[in-house]
């Protein structure tokens, strides 16, 4: 059948045939990565609005870099348990990126009298800064060893005092139990 046709029809045949090839190209792959490729654009000019500018990220890296190893340097007496928890906590929590503080109320309790000796100990620690930082901060605080364990945690919004430039942070009171022996 094509041996029939002359040189002209075969060629306007085969461009057509290229077209139809091209449009669906175009339809199924082009349309979608150009597309995506605007969107990335728009996206990156939002955000280059917003942020930092890289040396102020520079200087927080340094600043970040020297209170770990400060954190890291800091040496306690073994037998000092509030200061170790402390130091783990507050380091856990200068990682994560969250504003922390302390409350001093320790609650002994005695597990049982067959068990005077070890007595389980509660402190109160309080955080603030955004979600994921917390919930980092969570997560690490559970799969540490030797500091304790989460034995409540209660999230909320704090009024006025932790709005600063219209981001509001949330707070995190944990309670971390421990058993002395």
């Amino acid at each position: 059948m094509l041996e029939k046709l002359s040189l002209k029809t075969k060629k306007l045949a085969l461009g057509l045939l290229m077209l139809l090839v091209l449009y669906l190209a175009y339809l199924l792959s082009f349309k979608k990565a150009i597309s995506a490729a605007v969107l990335n654009a728009q996206l990156n000019a939002v955000g280059a609005g917003g942020a930092e500018p890289p040396l102020a990220m520079a200087q927080l890296e340094r600043e970040h870099s020297f209170y770990l190893a400060v954190l890291k340097g800091y040496q306690v007496r073994s037998g000092d348990r509030e200061s170790r928890l402390w130091q783990s906590v507050s380091g856990m929590a200068i990682t994560t990126g969250t504003a922390i503080g302390f409350s001093p109320e320790t609650v002994t309790a005695f597990s049982d009298t067959a068990a005077v000796d070890s007595t389980v100990l509660f402190d109160s620690f309080t955080f603030s800064g955004g979600y994921k930082n917390l919930v980092r901060l969570l997560d690490t605080l559970s799969k540490a060893k030797g500091i304790g364990r989460i034995a409540a945690a209660k999230l909320g919004r704090e009024t006025s005092s932790t709005q600063i430039e219209g981001k509001e942070k949330l707070v995190l009171r944990l309670k971390m139990a421990a058993i002395r022996r």
